[in-house]
């Protein structure tokens, strides 16, 4: 890899289809409130709602590596994390196998704060075992 070269990672079609379904879910208890009001199909609904979004929102998001480490875009937020703060990277997940990183937290200062893991979970991705391959090559503490 270059200096200028990042490779962007797209999440799968998966997560198209599970936004649809929360979608279709939600419409369904709608119609059904309308027709009568029930507590449990309002929250029924409205956790619906949230799956619906909460896939769309990992649908529409994209992982990108460049040389120093790599960013995690969504629609609703950035975050960045260089590959001197990786601990580790696995594969997990039942519905939907993403990949989950731990980092060390940047201090203030710029130094690692290896007494803190923080987390992170990449949507699926299209190549996800090239992605996988490249976050486990530059983690220090590989299996």
């Amino acid at each position: 890899m270059t200096s200028d070269t990042t490779i962007t990672y797209r999440p799968t079609g998966q997560y198209g289809l599970l936004t649809a379904f929360g979608a279709a879910a939600a419409l369904f208890c709608a119609w059904a409130l309308w027709r009568q009001f029930d507590w449990i199909t309002l929250i029924f609904m409205i956790g619906c709602v949230y799956a619906a979004l909460a896939f769309a929102d990992q649908w529409a998001a994209h992982v990108a590596i460049d040389r120093q480490g790599f960013w995690l875009r969504t629609p609703l937020r950035r975050r960045r994390v260089e590959f001197r703060q990786l601990d580790s990277a696995t594969e997990a997940g039942r519905l939907v196998r993403g990949i989950v990183v731990t980092y060390h937290p940047l201090s203030p200062n710029g130094l690692l704060d290896l007494d803190t893991l923080h987390s992170v979970t990449l949507p699926a991705v299209g190549d996800q075992k090239a992605l996988l391959e490249v976050l486990q090559a530059k983690c220090p503490h590989r299996a």
